[in-house]
């Protein structure tokens, strides 16, 4: 049953190695039901395969031959995975330096999952043995169609301080820098008195007595990547051997900040990925729609929801359970955004474990319920989208995000706390709010489709891509970057001479530093209640119960901006000031957040100014500027934006770059996303939702629309147009 792209996939992970027959007997009718076409097999079955070093139990192997004979004669794909997430009891016990080691130098114990050494030879010997014998005896089975490798990779080991990590580190460092002077260099160690003069002085950036080498950490990370990575192309070199065929996945956990995703996309033939968004958050729609537009930007193309939880999980503080509607309504807004599937995490509730409180699409309830009756309607609605498998997703804006970057900023020590995409989050949140969908992509990332691109925040941007980005406005591209972009070298070190670096000829600006407030630390929030500002309340001011003036004589008269929680800004620009007006009735504050930069303005024009709050000592000077290069516009915002800020601006840059929403006026809650012919609407709302103007068919219900058409709350059509 080869992968197609023709098809929408629904279905979960199935682990029949938990259950005993006459429950399996139940499954494969239960998920004709409800309409099952792909199940994922064998990722935690280790320990079920190799009964010891070398020695394969017939009887698991003949179980899970078994089990994929009985699907694919029900129609049902399977997604076979290696199986090497968690190394059985046996490597444990014989090869005990195969447990990875903590920062503390404590060695992990036996019964969990993802127990192994990134290093540990028993571990890479034993996922080669049993990827090869996994694609030996399956890799040419007609129902398989896709290969699984490992699960989530880093989730809970990304990392080992054992003697044999820091060996392979000294090697790494060694390849990659080739001398010790070049390391000495790139590491600043002449500070503190780091130097190392021979390759046995560095060590992994254990428990130290206080900050580590910011250099240092940021290659470690950079090495555990690498580390897993390798692991990963180990066993995908053993399955292209034995079955070229059967393409290659390992699943993503969204925007995962120990991983280089970008560099792993290019090495899966399908980008996977496992999505949980919390039903206790109001932002989790926004955060689902930008997760979706991650994975679809990785490669430019469709992807599959390898997991989702179908009711509550079991890992968080308080797990909420999905409202009514909440699992059709978040499978088909993946879907709409380049999803080819929508697969879960698990078929069957387990009642044993550290997942038996995890949701499944059976709950131990079982099948006399409202749960059960939702999971079967939204296999008939994903039957009917087949038309929409394989095709793009139409985004006209692309914002830029780069995991290097990302690194250099999380592992420096200072200005603020570093929350991994904050501010790319934030203007992706608020084109979601906007009802227009952007492509989140990297920097190496082709421009030319786009009509406008963002850089929030990108730490270290190079030379290629300042020439990039000034070829994208030449040729008539909007372009939008803000505070703390440039702020750092490639190479990691602080840039000298203006923080915007290889950027200030393009915007015509000069960043001479940055004023932050005391809320930095919450610098790059997007979920807190900045809304207050929509409605054009007065921003908050310093916090409570300061000095008496009257029995505080000097200390009440000292001004402190930073204490401040708003920074005030003002326009003189007509067209900002109507897109202001545009929002709501009542004008909001043009406001920033917690940043506040010092500008140079050189070669561009003004078209706000800071004047209180965080940015009292630079009242009256450049906030937000624009410069026009060629048929386009460079514009460089100054401040991180609160919510209504960050729409005036979009307004105002998407009108020159001729953007519009999905779905214009649309009312509050509802979601629109084109993709291919099908236009998606989902209500996210509480209540129903009245659309004007929808004609065509809607694949979900196989009916006609001919305009008017009320969308009950957390629901959605799919119209083919």
């Amino acid at each position: 049953m080869p992968w197609k792209t023709s098809a929408i996939y629904y279905g979960g992970d199935y682990n029949p190695e938990q259950w005993d027959r006459e429950t399996l007997a139940q499954d494969i009718p239960l998920m004709k039901q409800a309409g099952v076409n792909m199940v994922t097999l064998n990722v935690f079955a280790w320990g079920e395969l190799e009964a010891d070093e070398g020695v394969w139990d017939e009887d698991g192997f003949s179980r899970l031959g078994e089990r994929i004979d009985s699907l694919v004669d029900a129609g049902i794909a399977v997604d076979l995975a290696t199986g090497t997430a968690s190394p059985p009891a046996w490597m444990a016990k014989k090869y005990p330096d195969s447990l990875p080691v903590t920062k503390a130098g404590v060695r992990l114990g036996f019964g969990s999952r993802q127990g192994y050494c990134l290093s540990s030879p028993a571990y890479r010997e034993g996922v080669v043995r049993l990827s090869r014998e996994v694609g030996r005896r399956f890799g040419h089975h007609e129902g398989v169609a896709l290969f699984h490798i490992n699960n989530e990779y880093g989730c809970h080991i990304n990392e080992c301080f054992c003697d044999r990590c820091g060996q392979e580190f000294r090697s790494w460092l060694q390849r990659k820098y080739g001398s010790l002077q070049a390391l000495n260099d790139a590491w600043g160690t002449a500070f503190w008195s780091q130097r190392r003069r021979s390759w046995e002085q560095i060590d992994p950036p254990a428990q130290m007595p206080t900050f580590p080498n910011p250099a240092q950490l940021a290659d470690w990370r950079r090495f555990n990547n690498d580390q897993l990575l390798g692991l990963y192309r180990l066993e995908k070199a053993q399955l292209n051997e034995i079955a070229p065929q059967v393409p290659v996945t390992t699943n993503f956990m969204g925007y995962f900040p120990p991983l280089d995703y970008r560099q792993w996309a290019r090495e899966v033939d399908v980008v996977s990925n496992d999505e949980y968004p919390d039903p206790a958050d109001p932002a989790a729609a926004a955060e689902l729609a930008w997760s979706a537009d991650m994975q679809r930007g990785y490669k430019g193309k469709s992807w599959l929801t390898m997991e989702q939880a179908p009711g509550a999980v079991q890992w968080r503080a308080a797990n909420a359970t999905k409202r009514p509607g909440q699992w059709a309504l978040w499978s088909l807004a993946q879907i709409a955004r380049g999803a080819d599937g929508a697969l879960c995490f698990q078929w069957r509730q387990s009642v044993a474990g550290a997942e038996t409180w995890h949701g499944a699409m059976v709950p131990h309830v079982g099948t006399e319920n409202p749960h059960w009756k939702e999971m079967v309607a939204l296999g008939k609605q994903l039957a009917n989208l087949s038309p929409v498998a394989g095709t793009p997703v139409k985004a006209d804006v692309a914002i830029l995000v780069d995991w290097q970057s990302e690194i250099i900023r999380s592992t420096a020590i200072g200005p603020v706390p570093h929350s991994w995409l904050g501010q790319a989050r934030a203007w992706h949140r608020s084109l979601f709010e906007a009802g227009i969908t952007a492509d989140v992509v990297g920097s190496d990332a082709d421009l030319s489709g786009y009509r406008m691109t963002i850089v929030a925040d990108m730490a270290a941007p190079d030379k290629e891509l300042a020439k990039k980005l000034e070829k994208f406005v030449a040729g008539g591209g909007q372009l939008i970057a803000t505070t703390g972009t440039g702020r750092f070298t490639p190479a990691g070190k602080a840039t000298q001479g203006g923080y915007l670096g290889e950027l200030t000829s393009l915007f015509g600006v000069n960043v001479e530093g940055t004023l932050y407030g005391s809320n930095a630390a919450e610098a790059d929030v997007v979920t807190e209640g900045e809304d207050e500002h929509l409605g054009g309340s007065t921003p908050p001011g310093s916090p409570a119960g300061g000095p008496d003036p009257r029995v505080c004589r000097i200390t009440a008269a000292i001004g402190a901006p930073a204490s401040k929680r708003y920074v005030g800004l003002e326009t003189v620009d007509p067209a900002l000031e109507r897109a202001l007006d545009s929002l709501c009735e009542v004008r909001p504050a043009l406001r920033g957040r917690t940043r506040a930069d010092a500008i140079r303005v050189d070669d561009a024009e003004a078209i706000a100014f800071f004047t209180d709050g965080i940015a009292s000592d630079l009242n009256g000077q450049a906030a937000i500027c624009k410069r026009k290069v060629g048929k386009g516009q460079a514009w460089y915002v100054g401040t991180d934006l609160d919510f209504a800020g960050r729409a005036a601006v979009l307004a105002l840059v998407g009108a020159h770059a001729r953007i519009r929403p999905t779905l214009p006026d649309a009312p509050a809650g509802v979601e629109a996303v084109k993709r291919g012919k099908v236009l998606f609407v989902l209500n996210h709302a509480d209540k129903a939702a009245e659309l004007a103007g929808i004609v065509g068919t809607d694949l979900l219900s196989a009916t006609q629309l001919s305009g008017h058409v009320l969308l009950p709350p957390r629901s959605a059509i799919a119209v083919w147009q």
